[in-house]
């Protein structure tokens, strides 16, 4: 065959790959209203996704395309949304939906529809507990849940030498049972707890809360923060208390918060932390997503851009596998995978279809954030 016509099949081959029907993929998340720029990083980090998959050809020989639905984190918004996505869209395979009560309101969607969904950045462990063996065998969680990530801080405290901790946390859903989640983890890993507390809206004076967390003098203090950070972190300065804090806010916030005198003589040297995910994290494959996404889109990712990009690959090596997109294909595909993570680990799903992807211990290394321990 000549050189010429061998030139001439592949670009015939490549025409046809670029006019075939896309393999469709679904996602549901936030595009509008005050938490859209949430959803606009999964979307941000789907795309990098699929810009790369379809670089290398795609999938089953024809390219992937995303097809988005707002689900503005309402359940009333996110239900016919993703029927729309389901039934009109057609679409074999859902990722989403980053608000966890539009995550929990489609989950029986999906189910009596018997396609697929990716739970990437919904981080609760009542959807692994709803999901998989005697639940919703439709449902796949890739994020860890706040189970997952108050046990391997208590491994961590625990490898630290600590015997004791105290636990404040935001009057908040997410932030309550994250501390529910560690005081349990404390206690199975054989640590006791001194105090339970729980920050009200709106905190103003920490006198009172810092006063009862003092009184076990336990070994260390784990704080789950959200709104308050600044507040707690400005309040722990001025109680002068040396006991070191972990636990899952900003590291950055809580620096911020404090003064320089304060950093300067080593009153927050003792700083910890846990992340899921961390643009920190020295890997080559997570230094290498971190670059391609800020060159992309002039922005350092989120833990949301990490799992909907992972999620996204997972989805396509999938359907390869599969060698096809028909939901219960592209189900049995997602139950048989042991696709690497970036973060290290892979995510082979256990009974509930869930993976379990290493988590960051974060510390200060000249003044700032840094990964010192995986967990």
């Amino acid at each position: 065959m000549s050189r010429i016509l061998v030139l001439a099949v592949g670009l015939l081959c490549s025409s046809l790959a670029q006019a075939a029907e896309p393999v469709k993929i679904g996602i549901t998340t936030i595009l509008s209203g005050p938490l859209a720029d949430r959803g606009q990083s999964e979307q941000y980090g789907a795309q990098l996704a699929l810009d790369r998959i379809n670089q290398t050809g795609g999938v089953l020989g024809r390219p992937v395309e995303a097809f988005y639905a707002d689900n503005a984190c309402k359940p009333e918004v996110g239900v016919p949304e993703t029927r729309r996505l389901i039934e009109q869209e057609h679409v074999p395979v859902v990722i989403g939906a980053l608000c966890t009560p539009v995550t929990h309101a489609i989950m029986p969607v999906v189910e009596q529809a018997k396609v697929p969904l990716v739970i990437a950045t919904s981080a609760g462990q009542d959807f692994v507990d709803a999901s998989g063996v005697g639940g919703n065998d439709f449902a796949f969680k890739t994020i860890p849940s706040e189970v997952d990530i108050t046990r391997g801080l208590a491994r961590w405290l625990k490898s630290q030498g600590m015997k004791s901790i105290a636990i404040v946390a935001d009057d908040a859903a997410f932030q309550h049972a994250n501390a529910v989640a560690m005081a349990k983890a404390a206690r199975d890993a054989g640590m006791s707890v001194t105090a339970e507390e729980t920050i009200a809206k709106d905190t103003k004076d920490f006198a009172a809360i810092f006063n009862r967390l003092r009184d076990g003098s336990p070994d260390e203090l784990v704080a789950i923060l959200g709104p308050s950070t600044a507040g707690f972190f400005q309040a722990y300065e001025a109680a002068r208390w040396k006991v070191p804090v972990t636990g899952r806010f900003d590291l950055a916030s809580a620096l911020a918060a404090v003064s320089q005198a304060f950093r300067d003589a080593g009153g927050m040297s003792g700083l910890t932390g846990v992340a899921v995910f961390t643009p920190a994290l020295d890997k080559p494959e997570v230094q290498e997503f971190v670059k391609a996404y800020k060159s992309h889109y002039g922005l350092v990712p989120t833990q949301r851009s990490f799992f909907v990009f992972e999620a996204t690959y997972l989805v396509a090596d999938a359907i390869r596998r599969a060698g096809s997109d028909q939901p219960a294909a592209i189900e049995a595909a997602l139950k048989t995978t042991t696709m690497p993570s970036r973060l290290g680990g892979s995510y082979a799903p256990d009974d509930h279809n869930h993976a379990h992807t290493p988590l960051q211990i974060l510390g200060l290394r000249d003044g700032k954030p840094a990964v010192i321990a995986i967990e």
